[in-house]
């Protein structure tokens, strides 16, 4: 992904609290066609897709049409580490087929704005459904919180190829939109040297993982706009944290494009994100690396007070915070996400 000179954005630490309301936002001009409904595809990303030759399983949530529309936007959409899918019931599948509550809601709503949208399932690809719940499932290749990171980026290289190749998909106007872990991979996916990181890590830690570390193929499609909730901004080691001057700029973070994180006060996670909040080296980094190549700095977030980790799926009964802040939180993120995927994916 190369790096983009477009101006927009928020400015580095700003608010980007927004005055739209409900699930305001969509499609530009469409002819006079309207959403008559959703359906839910389960796909499978190919193992040819996969630089790790691992086939994805998938949902796909697309919109109904009154009447042909043509290609349309669309948005990647990754899961945290309760996973994509509900726990099964039996010991030999553990995962059903049915999405968690959250992404259920959210896949429907933007699949009602006109959103083709793409749930990759990195989980139960290998094995297992739930980080916390079914540990003892992960194959050695993916337990610890490095390999997870590293093994999902060539998950998120894949979902995206694969969503740009689908026929109702305009593949100049994608969106990528995580919670959590997921959080994590909106940011790397939006990582400005996301390529020189992978050989980098191989080169100076590649021993510390169980798998090897192929090269992303060229033509990575590129996303308009990275909506990040709650993520851990450490990364967990696949990108260095150092915000010394005589630290290299390509091992430094800077989004490519426009990236808003939503996070809460009293979630630790925040602590990497925000220079208010805690060390913000990632926020620094932007800083330094936008004004070394002189380019906008389009790194915004922002910060709800009294709210917890997870505010989005779990709302009053968040981890961390106050019932009020997290509902609060819940609803004034919503607005924003919604608002800064129509400004970016819009007509």
């Amino acid at each position: 992904m190369s790096l983009s000179d477009n101006p927009g954005g928020g400015d580095s630490g700003g608010d980007s609290g927004g005055d739209s309301g409900g699930d305001e936002g969509g499609q530009g001009d469409l002819g006079g066609a309207t959403v008559v409904g959703v359906e839910t595809l389960n796909v499978t990303i190919p193992t040819s897709l996969h630089a790790q030759g691992l086939a994805i399983p998938a949902k796909l949530v697309r919109p109904k049409w009154s009447k042909p529309v043509g290609k349309q936007a669309a948005m990647l959409v990754m899961h945290g580490s309760g996973g994509l899918l509900k726990d099964g019931k039996t010991k030999d599948a553990p995962c059903s087929d049915q999405m968690e509550s959250q992404f259920a809601t959210w896949s429907d709503r933007l699949a009602k704005l006109g959103y083709t949208v793409l749930l990759p399932s990195s989980y139960s690809a290998r094995g297992f459904c739930d980080k916390h719940t079914q540990a003892s499932k992960m194959p050695k290749t993916f337990d610890a919180n490095t390999e997870q990171i590293i093994g999902r980026i060539y998950d998120l290289d894949a979902a995206s190829r694969y969503l740009c190749d689908r026929p109702e998909v305009d593949c100049e106007r994608m969106g990528l939109l995580g919670f959590s872990q997921g959080g994590t991979m909106t940011m790397l996916g939006m990582h400005w040297q996301l390529e020189h990181a992978i050989t980098y890590f191989r080169q100076t830690k590649g021993n510390t993982v169980d798998f090897t570390m192929p090269d992303l193929k060229p033509g990575r499609p590129e996303f308009l706009v990275g909506i990040a909730y709650y993520p851990g901004c450490g990364f967990d080691g696949t990108v260095p944290l150092s915000t010394s001057s005589n630290a290299a700029v390509e091992n430094k973070y800077l989004p490519s494009g426009p990236l808003f994180i939503l996070h809460g006060s009293d979630d630790p996670l925040v602590d990497h994100c925000s220079t208010e909040f805690g060390a913000g080296s990632r926020q620094i980094q932007s800083g330094q690396v936008a004004t070394k190549m002189k380019v906008p700095n389009l790194y915004d977030i922002t910060v709800y007070p009294n709210a917890g980790h997870s505010f989005d799926s779990d709302g009053a009964n968040a981890d961390g915070g106050t019932a009020e802040g997290n509902l609060a939180a819940k609803a004034a993120a919503l607005k924003v996400a919604l608002q800064r995927i129509d400004t970016a994916l819009g007509d």
